[in-house]
């Protein structure tokens, strides 16, 4: 039987305690808003279900405020509203307070939680073509009859 121990320090030995990760896809929002270091952009996730009692789909699309920093906010910069990506990330969350009016006049200050994702990698998805577009392209082309030489 051999007992010798595993000296690799880079294979873990268990799931790590705390784990904060993120993987969305979606569409963005919008072209990413550039800034000094960083960049600002939303992805919109969608999830679709049909309930037990009905043939109707219903669907929720959640917005996801998404930050890259340093060289991935600048490799970042061709991509545009309504490209297909992959982000990986981490969640975050930051507390604000925010004065809001009263109604019969006044303000009160309500604590508020936002959260963003914090991005580490983003991959650009290619789209498939629609089922008609791409069933019309697949058609072979006839072309018309060569006319005899007279």
């Amino acid at each position: 039987m051999n007992n010798t121990k595993n000296n690799n320090p880079k294979e873990p030995t268990a799931a790590p305690m705390y784990q904060n990760q993120v993987r969305l896809v979606g569409f963005l929002g919008d072209k990413p808003v550039q800034y000094e270091n960083r960049a600002l952009f939303s992805l919109a996730t969608k999830t679709s279900w049909q309930a037990k009692d009905s043939q109707q789909w219903e669907h929720h699309t959640e917005w996801h405020r998404c930050v890259a920093w340093g060289d991935l906010a600048k490799a970042i910069r061709p991509l545009a509203k309504g490209d297909h990506i992959v982000v990986d990330g981490e969640i975050r969350s930051s507390s604000y307070d925010k004065e809001l009016p009263v109604v019969g006049g006044g303000t009160t200050i309500v604590p508020m939680r936002a959260w963003e994702i914090r991005v580490r990698s983003v991959r650009k998805l290619e789209r498939k073509a629609p089922a008609a577009k791409a069933k019309a392209e697949a058609k072979p082309k006839v072309k018309p009859p060569m006319k005899k030489a007279a």
